[in-house]
């Protein structure tokens, strides 16, 4: 099965955001809420309504600060990634088979065996096939068919695990 695809910077970013949905951010952030609410929890003089609205105002704009320069950082490490990449702007074209995949980028072939995959994840746009926890090669669906989008699956669901 051949796929050949060029991903857009777009793209790219929306795979990084699917890439961080089910990751260790919403930890993350859950770790930041709390620490705020100790904070404010902490730090507040309860006879004082002035001063427990100006914390509770503080934390509500920290946690949203914190919630927006998070994803600004993310997209901009992404654009910077994407086109500093000599391999990402470029067209791809993926040899499928039962061996692994064969990646021809412009003059530059390399084969990746099913063993080197250590777990994959997939959406209405997209697969990603993971070589280890932060580095990943993405497929977008808009480039396969229905048909190699199944023998795709079955390669997948035999030689990776799936989480």
């Amino acid at each position: 099965m051949n796929i050949t695809y060029q991903l857009t910077q777009d793209e790219y970013l929306q795979a990084v955001n699917l890439h961080h949905k089910r990751g260790k951010r919403v930890f993350l952030f859950a770790i930041y809420v709390i620490l705020a609410t100790l904070i404010v929890i902490v730090g507040t003089d309860f006879s004082n309504t002035r001063e427990i609205l100006t914390n509770m105002i503080a934390a509500f704009f920290s946690i949203s600060f914190y919630m927006l320069f998070v994803r600004m950082l993310s997209a901009y490490q992404s654009k910077n990634v994407y086109q500093k990449s000599s391999t990402l702007p470029n067209e791809v074209t993926l040899h499928i088979s039962g061996k692994g995949i064969k990646l021809d980028k412009k003059s530059k072939n390399a084969s990746i065996p099913w063993s080197t995959f250590s777990k994959w994840k997939n959406d209405e746009k997209f697969y990603l096939l993971y070589t280890n926890p932060r580095q990943f090669n993405v497929i977008p669906l808009r480039a396969i068919s229905e048909v190699q989008k199944k023998e795709l699956d079955a390669y997948l669901k035999k030689y990776i695990p799936q989480t």
